[in-house]
């Protein structure tokens, strides 16, 4: 069997879409008016996506350029040797962070202390 060009074989493919595209036409017709309500919807969607799609990438690329500086510029120690911290002084066996970062007790009675206690409102 003698088999045409590839040229002349895409061409009949085309010509054959186009006719059951064409066939469709009515039926998609109805479908295109019965979805116009829901346009406004399909465009803040739309708008929102590549919204965030945008900032996705810019956050990416700086990312990139974060890894880029790194290399070409190596970070020194985040904290300074001179610099001391609350978390520095914490006790090791305090857990949670209940100590007072001074070492003392807290007075209780202290309105700035929250106690976790609620009382009446004086009026």
């Amino acid at each position: 069997m003698l088999r045409p060009f590839l040229l002349t074989r895409a061409s009949i493919g085309l010509a054959a879409s186009v006719v059951e595209h064409a066939a469709a036409l009515p039926g998609r017709t109805v479908e295109a008016v019965a979805s116009l309500p829901t346009v406004p919807v399909r465009v803040a969607g739309g708008l929102v996506q590549s919204y965030l799609h945008a900032g996705q990438t810019l956050t990416a690329l700086a990312v990139k350029g974060d890894r880029v500086i790194a290399s070409v510029f190596p970070s020194r120690s985040d904290q300074p040797e001179w610099a001391t911290f609350d978390e520095d002084r914490a006790d090791p066996d305090d857990r949670y962070g209940t100590a007072s970062p001074t070492g003392g007790d807290d007075d209780p009675d202290d309105p700035d202390v929250p106690s976790g206690r609620v009382a009446p409102r004086a009026t």
